[in-house]
């Protein structure tokens, strides 16, 4: 159960690393503001999600799902952070 939690997980982050490369340009202005609103609505999403596991599938040991749920968002949160950072320093050095 805990690998098709986190596979899923993954496969919705990954989703929305590909959505952001494929739209920098739209997140070039305003940057921080609009990473606060996707991370934001990340987190609230993958926090849904844990509950929703927990709850529904009756799961006794929370806290591995609720440790690893998290552990995958921040892994792939730096993987989105060190892309973005590219982008954005290669747009500075444009300018």
């Amino acid at each position: 159960m805990i690998y098709i939690f986190n596979f899923t997980i993954s496969i919705l982050l990954v989703i929305s690393i590909i959505i952001i490369y494929f739209n920098k340009n739209n997140l070039s202005q305003n940057y921080y503001k609009k990473h606060f609103i996707i991370f934001i609505v990340k987190l609230l999403f993958i926090s849904m999600f844990i509950y929703f596991f927990i709850f529904n599938f009756s799961i006794s040991d929370y806290k591995i799902f609720i440790v690893s749920g998290y552990f995958n968002f921040i892994f792939f949160h730096i993987i989105e952070g060190l892309m973005n950072q590219k982008f954005l320093l290669k747009n500075d050095r444009q300018k």
